[in-house]
């Protein structure tokens, strides 16, 4: 994948690097680290539902990595709905793609659908 994918091994260590990750769910061990280490920061989560027989998921991956690449200080995380159907369920996933934006381990608001400016704009009201 490009240079700004990431598997999630270390969360933190993935977190603290400098320059923007889209980091990829695939597990629930990682979702469940990740998700723990952002209950307790300010910092805000989008949650990329995606799946790989999705055509417009794949048309949004370059422009979430971009959009990713703005916002160094929000923590992208693409998770794969096939492969973590539980995660996807607790978050009514099930019109793809779906941005789930979260702030201290709860939803905030979404955006349904490859709509880029809505992401964007829901990010800058968001990220404070």
């Amino acid at each position: 994948m490009g240079s700004n994918v990431s598997s999630v091994h270390d969360v933190h260590s993935s977190m603290e690097t400098k320059s923007a990750l889209v980091l990829e769910i695939e597990s629930r061990r990682q979702w469940r680290s990740l998700f723990d280490s952002m209950k307790g920061s300010d910092k805000l989560l989008v949650i990329d539902f995606t799946a790989a027989w999705c055509g417009p998921c794949k048309t949004m991956a370059p422009r979430v990595k971009e959009i990713a690449s703005k916002y160094s200080n929000v923590v992208f995380a693409r998770v794969d709905v096939d492969r973590l159907m539980d995660v996807a369920g607790t978050y009514k996933a099930m019109t793809l793609p779906a941005f789930v934006l979260v702030k201290r381990g709860e939803e905030i608001d979404r955006v349904v659908g490859a709509k880029p400016v809505e992401l964007v704009k829901k990010i800058e009201k968001y990220n404070v």
